[in-house]
């Protein structure tokens, strides 16, 4: 089954431990996060799509169409493929056995989902010759609004790694990434109006953090 997901705005920054604070009291005083947990995501990009700051490893761009593949609380029986191409997030489930076929060079058991996402995820990665280029790990805390179309993400203590055939074993990612800083990353995506509070803490913490994406 494939899930849609649209909003016409999204934003993502990298955040100070302060700001995190300050945000996650503000949102957790107008409703429980939706969610929360630790996330394992694997990123397919082409060579032209990848970004590197210095030493430093950064999401990769989005520009086109991103794939990425998801797991939560290190329990990769289940995985997610998502989609993000302009504005919309468009997922379907996928198992760990796919994955598998997947790291091991074989595409062809995606032309047997019958869902245009497969197809379309098959097309890139032949013609456009994505790779699995990033992994991260993060915990993620996942915030929505009561009558808006606000969605709002604060992925903490986040770390990479490129070995990507370790990506189902969770064990050995915690091992690839020893020794990193985590970063802190607030994602947020709406359609309609932020609220008036979480507009207001956004602004006065904009002189510290640092925009990485917006899409409008």
């Amino acid at each position: 089954m494939t899930t849609n997901h649209i909003r016409t705005r999204q934003m993502q920054y990298q955040i100070t431990p302060e700001d995190y604070t300050a945000l996650r009291a503000c949102l957790s005083a107008r409703s429980e996060a939706e969610r929360a947990g630790n996330v394992h995501t694997m990123f397919f990009v082409s060579y032209l799509d990848w970004i590197q700051d210095g030493s430093e490893m950064a999401v990769p761009g989005q520009a086109g169409a991103q794939f990425a593949l998801h797991y939560y609380d290190n329990d990769p029986t289940y995985l997610r493929l998502e989609r993000q191409l302009d504005g919309q997030r468009t997922s379907a489930m996928v198992t760990e056995a796919e994955c598998r076929a997947l790291l091991a060079g074989e595409t062809d058991w995606l032309l047997n989902r019958h869902d245009p996402l497969f197809r379309d995820f098959y097309d890139a990665l032949t013609e456009r010759m994505l790779l699995p280029q990033m992994m991260l790990t993060f915990h993620r805390e996942i915030y929505t609004a009561d009558g808006l179309d606000l969605w709002v993400a604060l992925d903490t203590n986040i770390r990479a790694s490129l070995q990507h055939m370790d990506f189902l074993d969770p064990q050995q990612l915690e091992r690839d990434m020893v020794g990193q800083e985590g970063r802190i990353l607030m994602e947020v995506s709406y359609s309609d109006r932020i609220p008036e509070d979480v507009l207001c803490l956004l602004e006065e913490t904009a002189p510290r953090r640092r925009l990485l994406e917006s899409v409008r």
